[in-house]
This record gives C-alpha cells, sequence and structure tokens, in this order.
C-alpha cells in the first residue's frame, strides 16, 4: 500500500500506537517475494509461513500501553474488597487496611488468598 497523506501532529500517543501498530501488521501480511522465494529453495517454505501466522496472531494481540485507564489490560475489571484493589492487599500495606474490616470482608479476603 502507498503512503498516501502525512499526518498532522496533533495525535495522542495512543492513536499513533495504532497507526503503527496496524503498519507493522500491514508489513507482516505483505509478500516478500525474494524471501520466500529463498524459503522454497532451502524446502522450508510452509515452515516460513507458519511461523509468519504465529507472529500475526501474536502481533495482533498486543494491547496498546498508552490506552485510557482500563484499556490496557482487557476489558475484566480489577478485583477489589472493601473497595481496595487486591494488588495492594497483597502487598506491606495489606495488614494496615484491613485494620478496620468488618468480618464479611475479613473472609472475603481469606477466601480469595487461598
Amino acid at each position: 500500500m502507498k503512503d498516501q497523506n502525512a499526518i498532522d501532529g496533533k495525535e495522542s500517543k495512543e492513536d499513533k500506537w495504532t497507526r503503527a501498530h496496524a503498519l507493522f501488521l500491514e508489513s507482516l501480511y505483505k509478500a516478500d517475494h525474494e524471501l520466500r522465494g529463498c524459503s522454497h529453495n532451502q524446502k522450508c517454505y510452509h515452515e516460513l509461513l507458519e511461523i509468519r501466522d504465529e507472529v500475526i496472531e501474536h502481533v495482533r494481540k498486543i494491547p496498546n500501553p498508552h490506552s485510557a485507564a482500563g484499556k490496557f489490560r482487557g476489558a475484566d475489571p480489577v478485583k477489589s474488597i472493601n473497595g481496595i484493589s487486591v494488588v495492594l492487599l497483597g502487598g506491606a500495606l495489606g495488614k494496615h487496611y484491613m485494620e478496620d474490616w468488618s468480618e464479611e470482608h475479613l473472609n472475603e479476603w481469606k477466601e480469595y488468598s487461598k
């Protein structure tokens, strides 16, 4: 595909990353006839395309690190107990956060940490 228009410089990092991701995928989809010719000569054409397909699948799944909070790691919400994420609760201050918890919240944490 030919580059058609220049982009103005007023884009977010997320937009630039998304565009770069699409261009990289396009480079993987685009046939390289010389490379494929070499793979035929070396009797590994099917293996080359197998690797290409795996790389394409991997690249397709890479999340945009510049996406807004909550979008980067997918749609799964953060697990929290009594309004505090389990990541924080598992850290050094976890016991501090739990000092005034009800028995119900303490039991929920015990159940989660098993």
